[in-house]
């Protein structure tokens, strides 16, 4: 051993001596300047003393000689590191103490640790990370407590910050130099943060946050307490819980936000939460195949924009009166059928199929001098009367002669140089698009058009269309074949039903029809359907099915009268008789649309003129309280704010879609809280039927219960969208 170690320094001596020898070229490279190469220049330097007290090379292109490291621990706990090359000792041997071993090892180990975790986020994102917080091993107390000495948090999430500022300068004389200059600072912060905790054994934390969730019930945070079997305190959570109660007498809630928990105390387990709900239980029930939803419409829901008459003769005509066309219902008494019909409005989805220059116009067809606008305007001519057609009056005629009305770059100042304004009197638009049959369905003995989706406030409606009225034809605007030999740079004539602004005191307010109320579903079948029109009491809270006072103009007291009769909804019994029976009239395509879910009725304002002419002229405070006339006389908006006239609902139920796959009303079901049952027998999950949570179905599996004709109900929880009161939770 002495040999070797004396080896070892001599060799060491030499090399010392062969390096710090100069030469002559050494001495001539040395003052020569510096000149880059291709080659590297860097020299590799060998570590001094052992590798524990002394870090190796960082660099990856030079490699640790190839020894063999070896640790020796004495009676005293000293530690002795040999480091050979073979059988000979490349260095000296290093001896430390036990407590100067621990401290290197400790500060090693963290370096690889952090360097480890560095690597990781190669190629992510430079704001998230992984696993930042190492486990952290605490004093005894906290083993006793929470079954382990350790703390482990792994945080993940970023966080945004965007400052700024924004200054906006008006060079407006008549301002003054300090107002002309306003600065703004820009702040904008988000924070996206998941963290998963870990104390001991018995305790986890987990929480997740988000600034631009618009829901508390979007948030979760969770602690979770768990002892061991032989401890009182089972379970104890804090946050988001649920308290599921599985029994036929009671019900438990899931969507819980406060403490719970599980204690033994030997044969007796107790379960406890104090909480504040943030869910709402809801129950849909399913009877005859078909799911059963209820509804309440007050008398301002009517389908706004959507429903138009085709004209005035048509609007005129419709109604339940002595010489009306549905005076004679189930039959329809109108003598008209449409055969074609062109819908035209503006293109809004970029489409290049069909599109056309219009000129729509509110006079055009009309033959009622009431039902014009301009009447003494000189393009409206002589107005004939009667139906509605191109020639009821001059101003289809006056516009085919005079080819200014006919070219897209000229029709404005024309029509403006003539008396008529735009949005009122006409409507000209470029490119307007022809919507498809599958965008629109009309009733050809009544017509009234129907769109699939709702105008907006700015979206003009036109038409053409054609019609026979007791075997003779009619037309009113320009069909297809009117204008195939037309330019691409000329308009066509077409009858508008809605300007693109909103305008009451114009005709074409009275097309948009009132009378339709939308259910918001589809497919509605006759089983099980039930409709009645209420009247909500101030006096009694109550809500009535007739009114408790004044009589009809025959002298029957109202209070003998249900209002869906006086509504002109209840003319006939169950066999389509001419009899009233108290029950809704369930006339297709007359007072239901079964396919849109659509209530019709067969009047054009029951809530107003048609209510007002029941009470007669002699019952005027009937008229003043009752009546609401505001409802077709302004805007939909406007006439909510008469809230003292606003007291009529339509209340029932209905059915609809199939029983296989049932659709579950709002959102964020809460995970565990769908129970189906058929009749009162319950049924099993993923064996009777299976539940989507994400989209808020259930599916039901077992078609013995399907075809059993057995009521389903089906019982859940959902979020809360708005909270305004809050409700706790205790049990």
């Amino acid at each position: 051993m002495l040999f070797a170690l004396a080896l070892c320094l001599v060799s060491a001596q030499n090399v010392q001596a062969f390096q710090q020898q100069p030469t002559a070229a050494t001495d001539s490279l040395a003052n020569r300047p510096y000149e880059p190469s291709r080659l590297p220049t860097g020299q590799a330097q060998d570590r001094y003393g052992d590798p524990v007290s002394n870090r190796t090379n960082k660099s990856p292109l030079y490699g640790n000689p190839p020894t063999e490291v070896t640790y020796e621990i004495d009676t005293g706990l000293n530690f002795t590191i040999y480091e050979r090359l073979g059988d000979v000792l490349y260095r000296p041997p290093t001896r430390m103490s036990f407590e100067e071993y621990n401290r290197l090892r400790q500060q090693e180990l963290r370096r690889q640790y952090w360097k480890t975790q560095a690597s990781g986020l190669d190629g992510e994102s430079a704001v998230s990370g992984r696993n930042l917080i190492p486990p952290i091993y605490t004093s005894p107390l906290i083993d006793r407590i929470f079954g382990g000495s350790f703390v482990n948090i792994r945080p993940n999430g970023f966080v945004s910050l965007d400052l700024g500022a924004s200054i906006d300068r008006k060079n407006n004389p008549s301002l003054n130099v300090r107002s002309q200059r306003n600065t703004q600072f820009i702040f904008d912060q988000q924070i996206n943060m998941n963290v998963i905790g870990q104390i001991g054994e018995k305790l986890e934390i987990g929480a997740n946050f988000d600034s631009n969730n618009s829901f508390d019930f979007e948030n979760n945070f969770r602690v979770e307490y768990t002892g061991f079997p032989e401890e009182i305190i089972k379970k104890l959570e804090i946050g988001n819980v649920n308290l599921p109660v599985r029994n036929s007498l009671m019900t438990g809630a899931q969507s819980l936000f406060g403490v719970k928990t599980q204690l033994q105390f030997g044969k007796l387990f107790v379960t406890g939460v104090a909480t504040t709900q943030r869910g709402e239980s809801d129950v849909i029930e399913i009877e005859g195949g078909s799911q059963s939803s209820t509804f309440s419409l007050q008398a301002s829901e009517y389908d706004e924009n959507r429903h138009f008459f085709l004209g005035h003769f048509f609007k005129d005509n419709y109604g339940i009166d002595q010489g009306q066309w549905l005076s004679n219902l189930p039959q329809i008494n109108s003598g008209i059928n449409i055969t074609r019909l062109e819908v035209y409005v503006i293109n809004r989805n970029q489409q290049t199929d069909g599109l056309r220059n219009i000129a729509a116009f509110t006079d055009l067809g009309e033959g009622s001098r009431q039902n014009i606008l301009k009447p003494n305007n000189n393009l409206i001519g002589q107005i004939r009367g009667g139906t509605n057609r191109n020639d009821a009056n001059g101003l289809y005629q006056n516009l085919r002669n005079n080819p200014d009305y006919r070219n897209i770059d000229q029709v404005d100042a024309a029509l403006n140089n003539a008396g008529l304004e735009a949005s009122k009197d006409y409507v000209v638009i470029k490119s307007a698009r022809k919507l498809g049959l599958n965008d629109y369905v009309f009733n050809p003995k009544l017509g009234y058009l129907s769109l699939n989706r709702t105008l907006q406030n700015d979206e003009a409606l036109a038409v053409a269309y054609e019609y026979t009225y007791n075997g003779q034809r009619y037309q009113v605007g320009e069909l297809t074949e009117n204008y195939q030999n037309l330019g691409t740079n000329d308009v066509i004539f077409l009858k508008l039903l809605r300007p693109n602004k909103v305008d009451t005191r114009i005709p074409t307010w009275d097309l948009m029809m009132k009378n339709i109320y939308a259910l918001g579903a589809q497919q509605v079948t006759p089983e099980g359907f039930q409709l009645q029109v209420v009247y909500r009491d101030d006096a009694t809270g109550l809500d009535q099915p007739n009114l408790q006072q004044g009589n009809l103009v025959d002298g029957t007291p109202l209070s003998q009268v249900p209002l869906v009769r006086l509504f002109g909804l209840d003319n006939l019994n169950q066999y389509n008789d001419r009899q009233p029976d108290g029950n809704f009239d369930f006339v297709e395509g007359t007072t239901i649309n079964l396919d849109r879910g659509y209530i019709i009725f067969p009047i054009k304002e029951p809530f107003g003129s048609h209510l007002s002419s029941q009470f007669g002229t002699n019952q005027p405070e009937l008229v003043s309280k009752f009546v609401y006339d505001t409802l077709y006389r302004t805007t939909q908006d406007q006439a909510e704010l008469v809230a003292s006239k606003n007291k009529f609902f339509l209340q029932g139920k209905f059915a609809a879609g199939s029983t296989t796959e049932i659709a579950l009303q709002g959102i964020n079901i809460a995970e565990g809280s769908v129970r189906v049952f058929a009749g009162n027998t319950p049924l099993t999950e993923g064996v009777d039927y299976q539940v989507d949570y994400n989209f808020g179905r259930v599916k039901l599996l077992n078609e013995g219960i399907v075809n059993s004709g057995k009521k389903i109900r089906i019982s859940y929880e959902r979020a809360s969208l708005l909270n305004f009161q809050t409700r706790r939770f205790l049990g």
